[in-house]
């Protein structure tokens, strides 16, 4: 039923009770339960009159045809299905437990009850106010790094938000989108192994939030309005992101890294910056050294840190980019180390 209430409201317009009970067939509590739980998911009303009702400001919602429209050619004849659910706990998730069909298909929500980010965090967006969008791909074989496809998933977002015309934006290490140290986009890589490889990429990107009491968000975030100046179309977007990431997760299995690498030794935030990575728990690391680096964009002779630690799940050291397989190389001591998993932190 809200669904019917938010599409009437949606284009900004003063509306009465009982224009909307007359509209939508509905009793007077019934609109009040729509209106209530619209509020709990994040959606703001103008104080008005009583028996009026008025959205804060006009309000996009997700239109199927309007994405499928804006896709490019190449993309729209490849995909295989594109749904746009209302609410849903993980587009993520939801893709991951669709029986084996045709891919890629293309997943979004307006809203995500138990949105998933990196390292088991929650991701939080509030209702139509972001991009939740998952998209899955099988391969019967895929033998480059899932660590490598982070990265050029990563770039990929790059390219689009290049495309808008954004600056003063860059990666830190995997996939974090941030602009001026504020997260923008973070990017959720999951496999599952069946008769094929299974492999479902999530995005979430802060559109237009609403300056609510967000206390899932534990750091600095910016959203797309901020950032332009102007507010963007969320299909369009969703278009564009959607027809880059089909590109991606068709080229990256032959070819990998080598395309992506330039682009992410300019956008890489971290570079030559003493960082903290936190290595998540339970997990095996790879942990090779680089004695001798050979990497033209690590110095022959890189600075020793001033500080080196390595307690716990907890190291620090100098950020020297990444390798052909998309591993962290972290300058320990006297030596390179790479990392393939964690969590980079400028260290302040």
């Amino acid at each position: 039923m809200y669904c019917h209430v938010l599409r009437i409201l949606a284009d900004g317009q003063k509306h009465t009770t009982n224009q909307l009970i007359k509209q939508l067939a509905i009793s007077s509590m019934d609109l009040e339960r729509a209106i209530n739980l619209l509020s709990a998911y994040g959606i703001r009303f103008q104080v008005t009159a009583n028996g009026t009702y008025q959205l804060i400001e006009p309000l996009e919602l997700l239109d199927y045809s309007r994405i499928l429209t804006a896709l490019p050619l190449e993309t729209q004849q490849r995909l295989a299905n594109l749904e746009i659910l209302d609410i849903i706990d993980s587009t993520n998730r939801y893709l991951l437990a669709m029986p084996q069909q045709t891919t890629p298909l293309a997943c979004l929500a307006e809203y995500q009850t138990a949105g998933r980010g990196q390292h088991g965090r929650q991701w939080v967006s509030p209702y139509a106010s972001g991009l939740c969008l998952s998209i899955k791909q099988d391969y019967s074989v895929f033998k480059q790094p899932l660590t490598g496809l982070n990265i050029a998933l990563a770039v990929s977002v790059m390219q689009v938000l290049g495309n808008l015309g954004i600056t003063e934006v860059g990666i830190k290490w995997p996939n974090d989108i941030c602009w001026r140290g504020r997260k923008l986009a973070g990017l959720l890589l999951e496999t599952r192994q069946n008769k094929s490889y299974e492999i479902v990429v999530g995005i979430g990107i802060n559109v237009k939030i609403p300056f609510l009491n967000l206390g899932g968000i534990t750091q600095p975030w910016v959203d797309l309005a901020t950032v332009l100046g102007h507010s963007i179309s969320r299909n369009v977007l969703a278009a564009m992101l959607i027809g880059q990431f089909c590109k991606t997760l068709l080229l990256y299995p032959s070819q990998g890294l080598s395309q992506f690498l330039p682009l992410w030794q300019h956008f890489d935030l971290s570079y030559g910056q003493k960082v903290i990575l936190k290595i998540p728990s339970n997990r095996l690391l790879d942990r090779g050294i680089i004695a001798k680096p050979n990497l033209e964009n690590i110095p022959k002779d890189p600075p020793k840190a001033n500080s080196i630690l390595e307690k716990g799940d907890f190291i620090t050291g100098t950020a020297w980019g990444i390798d052909e397989q998309g591993a962290l190389l972290l300058q320990v001591g006297n030596h390179i180390q790479r990392y393939l998993c964690g969590e980079v932190s400028l260290y302040l």
